[in-house]
């Protein structure tokens, strides 16, 4: 068992291009003898320098919460991949207390919570309990490809919260005030919301401040709410977006121009009426959705559209994935090697 994991290590980390690459791995078997592997995070993290790559391997265990004090990546192997019995890259929360920060292929449950003074943080393929970024002086933030919970919180002056951006996100189980004190340096186009939670009082932006979203796509699934609404005087101007509501309600139309109000998405693969992620769906639109092209760009709206390819099993962009794994001689003499073959797909390039 020891020697099939590191090989899958060593394959993995041929492909990064870091200046080191630290493991972690809580997994039983796991060999910490060598000088980069280690069975924690914080043990890595501590030996680990600016710009290195941390490895968090997939486990059956939490990794508990980490709390990221340098500029380093934070790389897991996927939210839902399709081997290690569907074993994830799987922390509770993170806590982000340093610039220049990397988040990718992550399994995040309890969230992401930032502290102040902090720029250019970027998640990218993970998914994400919650993000909450409200501390001061923070800049250019950018989540995209991910699959977000219950809400994004921002601070609540344009002088806190500068250059955050929110693409190609799948956003879901939202709470009330789930989007909280965007402002017009924020960028937030290009995702698929699914506005689901039955609160009474629902708001879904509280306090924006000259907020411009752009070829999202916003869909209902409960009866007491039928529309995209805020808190606060100004409104928010919604361009080229597409709503529709999986109950019998008919949707408010947007505040902008180029939207297609109450239009069904027919996204290409998803149970009746439950647009909820999961890892077979398919939300590429398909040939009869009026999103198709609709986008303020010519593409399709929604999380396909733009620069970045959204992933529905969460695979970093920099590494391959293991489709396949074979053992030719599962038995051995002790202190033999095992042969092991191993397939790879490449993944995306963005």
């Amino acid at each position: 068992m020891k020697k099939i994991i590191l090989s899958m290590v060593l394959l993995v980390v041929s492909y990064t291009n870091a200046q080191n690459t630290l493991i972690v791995d809580n997994n039983v078997f796991i060999d910490d003898s060598p000088s980069h592997v280690f069975t924690s995070f914080a043990a890595a993290l501590a030996a680990a320098s600016n710009g290195d790559t941390i490895l968090i391997q997939p486990s059956a265990t939490s990794y508990g919460n980490i709390n990221i004090t340098k500029s380093i990546t934070v790389k897991g192997m996927g939210y839902a991949p399709v081997l290690n019995n569907g074993e994830s890259s799987y922390i509770g929360s993170a806590s982000i207390n340093a610039s220049n920060i990397k988040l990718t292929g992550m399994n995040i449950s309890g969230g992401i919570a930032g502290g102040s003074g902090i720029s250019n943080l970027l998640v990218e393929d993970c998914y994400i309990g919650s993000v909450s970024l409200n501390g001061t002086g923070n800049s250019n933030h950018t989540f995209r490809g991910n699959v977000i919970l219950a809400q994004i919180y921002l601070n609540a002056t344009n002088t806190n919260s500068m250059n955050f951006t929110f693409t190609n996100n799948l956003i879901q189980n939202l709470n009330n005030y789930s989007l909280y004190n965007f402002n017009d340096t924020t960028i937030f186009n290009n995702n698929t919301i699914i506005a689901d939670r039955a609160h009474v009082s629902y708001v879904t932006f509280n306090n924006p401040n000259n907020l411009v979203c752009q070829n999202n796509i916003w869909v209902f699934t409960s009866n007491s709410f039928s529309a995209v609404n805020q808190s606060g005087a100004v409104p928010v101007i919604h361009n080229n977006s597409l709503t529709y509501h999986y109950g019998s309600p008919t949707i408010t139309a947007l505040n902008g121009t180029g939207n297609l109000d109450n239009q069904n998405p027919f996204f290409a693969n998803i149970p009746a009426n439950n647009p909820y992620w999961a890892a077979d769906n398919d939300y590429n639109l398909g040939a009869s959705s009026a999103g198709n092209d609709a986008g303020t760009d010519g593409n399709d709206v929604g999380i396909y559209n733009g620069y970045y390819d959204f992933d529905m099993r969460g695979y970093p962009t920099e590494l391959p994935y293991l489709t396949e794994m074979s053992i030719s001689n599962n038995m051995v003499p002790a202190g033999s090697n095992l042969s092991v073959n191993l397939k790879a797909n490449a993944n995306k390039t963005n």
